[in-house]
């Protein structure tokens, strides 16, 4: 605690949500939206790219990589169409068309032998029907030549010419090659062993024969040239490719990738943006999830869920100021980011489970905030650690006690980091050497330590600023030697006994029913704070003459029922917690102070005496806690007056007081069922006989131990 004489209401100012702000879904909302809104700002450094002003032709004054992987798109292209070029124009070959054209040439020279062979043409006249036989138009000398070949000459000549048209055809014939095929028909000729004679009418025959078989096909080349294009896989960008080195001249196709990847500062992708977005989206409808689902009075009351939101943007404050620090140098140091400061706080100022969920954000939020490696988005070993130093500090303020419990579950979070640091470091030996395993070790260690301290010195804000009260800040106020217990001890030593006995009845009965022991153990100590301003007028604290019997029963009635309006005041100076205050200002609701009522009836002489005036102000109990302090206030009072108090007349004033109380309706604006009200009552009277336990008279004289010898 911050040491100071001012009261803590003097050193911060509560927050305190306007009217109707309390539960409104807008104001909800609100805090959601701004919550993601700083998350996002958080996280954009780490997640974004950075980007670089530089154009060809310039000189870049750092290595830059790429932060993803991505395909590159013009190189990609390129390579396709490379591919598909190299594709060749397909043919198809005519077969039938081979065939056909083989036996015209073959039926050329039966027919022509035929003619050659009928001695009843004139030569003239063989070589007008030859000509009308054969389709192609050839030289006269073919003509002539051929009539004037013998029968026999022309079978061998129809052999080779059939032989050399068939090779030819057969290889495919194009358009585009067509006379280089023809050329062939010399070629072959020069191989066979006809005569020359013959070899010209071959030659001329062949050469007309030989014409295109084989066609462009269109259908299977791009069919051949789109397989070509689908096989060539995408020319990547990957993670981590260096794009351009440090004092490299920026060339086109350099500044083209870094265009693509977002790496250039006039050109903005938007995609980056929306991701991150969705992301921070994402981390708040789990959170409000959880707190909707698990965590119902968090959702309603919007002032702790502005104190969630609090501690949770703290936490990744400190997190973003650990990664400014975090470079090649001292790469492990987001082993340092204090993610148990806010699961410890949550644990104390909310709830155990509320902190555990927060520990898996937070270590999501670590995993993405000291991604070392720029071609990362997720750092799993910083996640890891952060959800085990997390969930431990949580874990370790169990049982918390006093303030010195923060620093032991701070040092069983550093303890706990060390395992799985080892294990990130062992599972990865070849990245890092042992120094690192020392510092990222260091780091750890001082995360938990260092997370204790912010809590310890944060603590005290949340307490006051959003009037919490934790089971430290509880512990705290009633140690005796707080001023106000001081006081009260010294001023109306009666008035302090009242309440540490109307404390223990408090407590026990409070623990019976499961509700909240402590505040009502603490609250009862202050319950009466008010009658230190007027000591002398309370019944505890006379040791002498009443000063009631020497005024009147209305005035009497006005100081009796002021104290409760004295102590919230007096409590409120000091910045006591509200809960404690409201236990002050409930415990006597709208009771009837009978004793001066009835004294005011008997001295009125038969005048009217409204029942209202001598009734406390209230208000009635509104939770659970301000009803027990109010029953065992007056159960104590009751039960002190007892000349002989026995079990069965203890059991009795407790049940008449809490039946007349029910009866007057001081229940009615709190959750006390009839079942509760049963065991607060066998409580209560269980610690009454413990106290006002029956003890055995002494005499005023002792008997000799024995007889002196002589």
């Amino acid at each position: 605690m911050i040491s100071t004489n001012e009261p803590p209401s003097r050193r911060f100012r509560r927050i305190r949500l306007p009217a109707g702000t309390q539960t409104s879904v807008r104001v909800r909302l609100l805090i959601y939206f701004v919550v993601g809104v700083l998350l996002y700002l958080m996280m954009m450094n780490a997640v974004l790219p950075k980007q670089y002003e530089l154009s060809p032709g310039s000189i870049s004054t750092e290595t830059i990589v790429s932060p993803v992987t991505k395909v590159d798109s013009e190189a990609t292209e390129a390579a396709r169409k490379q591919a598909a070029d190299a594709v060749e124009k397909q043919y198809r070959r005519d077969d039938e068309l081979t065939g056909i054209l083989i036996e015209r040439l073959d039926r050329i020279f039966t027919d022509a032998r035929r003619i050659v062979a009928d001695t009843s043409l004139t030569e003239q006249q063989k070589i007008k029907s030859v000509r009308e036989l054969i389709p192609y138009r050839l030289s006269d000398a073919f003509y002539t030549q051929l009539v004037r070949t013998s029968p026999d000459q022309l079978t061998e000549m129809r052999f080779v010419s059939r032989e050399i048209a068939r090779n030819i055809l057969s290889s495919g014939v194009r358009q585009t090659e067509l006379e280089q095929k023809r050329n062939e028909v010399d070629r072959e000729l020069l191989a066979s062993s006809i005569n020359a004679q013959s070899r010209s009418v071959i030659r001329e025959l062949v050469r007309a024969s030989i014409v295109p078989n084989e066609f462009y096909d269109e259908a299977r080349t791009k069919a051949l040239r789109e397989a070509a294009w689908d096989s060539v896989e995408p020319v990547p960008i990957k993670k981590g490719q260096i794009i351009v080195s440090a004092g490299e001249v920026i060339t086109p196709d350099q500044h083209r990738k870094l265009k693509e990847l977002g790496l250039i500062q006039d050109y903005t992708n938007p995609w980056p943006h929306l991701g991150l977005g969705l992301f921070v989206l994402l981390l708040l409808v789990m959170l409000y999830g959880f707190v909707h689902r698990y965590e119902p009075e968090v959702h309603r009351d919007n002032a702790r869920l502005l104190m969630l939101a609090t501690i949770v943007l703290l936490t990744a404050a400190g997190m973003r100021v650990v990664a400014v620090g975090q470079n090649l140098e001292w790469s492990t140091l987001g082993y340092l980011a204090p993610v148990a400061f806010g699961t410890m706080l949550i644990t104390l100022l909310l709830d155990i489970h509320l902190a555990l969920s927060c520990a898996v954000l937070f270590a999501i939020l670590a995993s993405v905030m000291f991604n070392t490696e720029s071609h990362l988005l997720f750092d799993f070993r910083y996640g890891l650690v952060s959800l085990v130093i997390g969930m431990a500090g949580a874990w370790g303020l169990s049982g918390v006690h006093n303030r010195t419990s923060i620093l032991r579950a701070g040092l069983i979070a550093s303890l706990a980091s060390l395992v799985p640091i080892t294990a990130v470091f062992l599972l990865a030996p070849i990245e890092s050497g042992w120094g690192d395993w020392f510092w990222s070790i260091g780091f750890g260690f001082a995360s938990g330590l260092f997370s204790a301290v912010l809590t310890i010195g944060f603590l005290p804000y949340f307490e006051t600023v959003f009037e919490i009260l934790s089971p430290l800040r509880l512990l705290e106020l009633s140690n005796p030697n707080h001023p106000l217990l001081r006081k009260l001890l010294i001023e109306t030593p009666g008035t302090y006994h009242h309440s540490i006995i109307v404390g223990n009845l408090s407590e026990a009965a409070a623990e019976a029913i499961g509700a909240n022991g402590l505040l009502a153990r603490v609250g009862a100590y202050y319950h009466d704070i008010g009658k230190t301003k007027r000591p002398q007028f309370f019944i505890e604290n006379q040791m002498g003459e009443n000063p009631h019997d020497k005024i009147s029963p209305n005035l009497s009635k006005t100081i009796i029922l002021s104290h409760p309006k004295d102590g919230v005041e007096m409590l409120e100076e000091h910045g006591i917690p509200k809960p404690i205050r409201d236990i002050a200002a409930q415990h006597h609701g709208t009771t009837l102070l009978k004793y001066f009522y009835h004294k005011a009836m008997k001295q009125s002489d038969g005048g009217k005496v409204l029942e209202g005036d001598y009734r406390y102000p209230g208000p009635k109990a509104q939770f659970k806690e301000a009803a027990i302090v109010g029953i065992a206030d007056c159960v104590e009072a009751a039960v002190r007056s007892l000349a002989r108090p026995t079990p069965a007349r203890i059991e009795g004033i407790v049940r008449k007081i809490i039946q007349d109380r029910l009866e007057d309706g001081q229940f009615n604006e709190c959750d006390l069922t009839l079942k509760e009200l049963d065991v607060i009552a066998r409580s209560m009277c269980e610690t009454l006989n413990g106290i006002f336990h029956s003890r055995i008279e002494y005499p005023d004289e002792w008997p000799n131990k024995g007889v002196k010898q002589a």
